[in-house]
């Protein structure tokens, strides 16, 4: 009997041991690049996105956890379209304070080097700054940079990304990932017609540190 708990203790020992090398808490630099357009933008082109920030994750279950990023991004939009005297060319650039909100699968087992995951959830976007340029044929060009009467202030759209974290030594991971936005709100004031909402396809990299 004695020896079924020596047995039982030593095994609830190791296991509040593992449980207690598990980090629950994760925080780390961020940054990522890619391409951003406004659905409905009529001629449009690609026009190069960027972030750069802070990542944070709480995972107190092997294979879930949820994150929330506090970024500064550079999104916005291109088109070239035929106008008086020939062809123009406006370009939006739109700078957000983002901060998204993701639940995240992890795939494979915590003490596993390499664990894919995916996540998904809603984005919060903050206009902290940028400009409207349009040029016309002649290649002149006139440049807004007040956006406050052409642009809404907060953008709310749900994001998604897959990915995997890699370990690199014990409680540091690097992390890299494909991430798509997907607004929701209209981008631009005094469009009854249509939506302009984001469109945010970037690949990120980051390292994050176990707290």
């Amino acid at each position: 009997m004695k020896k079924w708990i020596f047995a039982l203790a030593i095994s609830a020992l190791g296991f509040v041991s593992a449980e207690a090398q598990k980090t629950k808490w994760s925080l780390g630099p961020n940054a990522g690049f890619g391409g951003s357009t406004l659905s409905n933008f009529q001629d449009r082109e690609g026009h190069s996105a960027g972030n750069v920030g802070l990542a944070l994750v709480y995972s107190a279950i092997e294979h879930f956890g949820v994150g929330a990023d506090l970024k500064y991004s550079i999104e916005g939009a291109e088109r070239t379209f035929m106008g008086t005297g020939g062809k123009w060319e406006e370009k939006y650039r739109l700078d957000y304070l983002r901060i998204p909100i993701k639940a995240i699968y992890f795939f494979n087992d915590y003490g596993d080097r390499l664990r894919p995951k995916v996540a998904v959830g809603p984005s919060f976007g903050f206009l902290v700054g940028g400009n409207n340029k349009l040029t016309n044929p002649a290649g002149n060009t006139a440049t807004v940079e007040d956006l406050d009467q052409y642009v809404n202030n907060f953008d709310f759209g749900i994001t998604g990304s897959a990915g995997l974290n890699y370990r690199l030594v014990r409680n540091t991971w690097l992390s890299a990932d494909l991430s798509y936005l997907h607004g929701l709100t209209d981008v631009l004031k005094g469009t009854a017609t249509d939506t302009y909402a984001n469109r945010n396809l970037s690949i990120n990299l980051g390292v994050n540190f176990g707290l």
